[in-house]
């Protein structure tokens, strides 16, 4: 499985006033396709920590809503 295109997406997080930016790479460019495993992947979390970077993190729980930005070709 190849990761050929960088998904970026807006996390809305309960308790923040400002969405904050996720990136991920991912095999397809189909937005509808790549949302739909993003949020599910977040979901299954549960109470565990998204990385958001290299210097923060956030209880996937607190993920109120996921948009996609955008995306490119790695």
């Amino acid at each position: 499985m190849e990761h050929n295109f960088l998904h970026k997406f807006s996390l809305h997080i309960e308790g923040l006033t400002e969405p904050v930016t996720f990136e991920t790479f991912h095999e397809l460019e189909d937005i509808s396709e790549v949302t739909d495993a993003i949020a599910k992947y977040i979901a299954r979390q549960e109470d565990d920590f998204l990385p958001l970077g290299a210097t923060s993190a956030v209880r996937a729980s607190k993920v109120l809503r996921v948009t996609h930005v955008s995306f490119s070709k790695a």
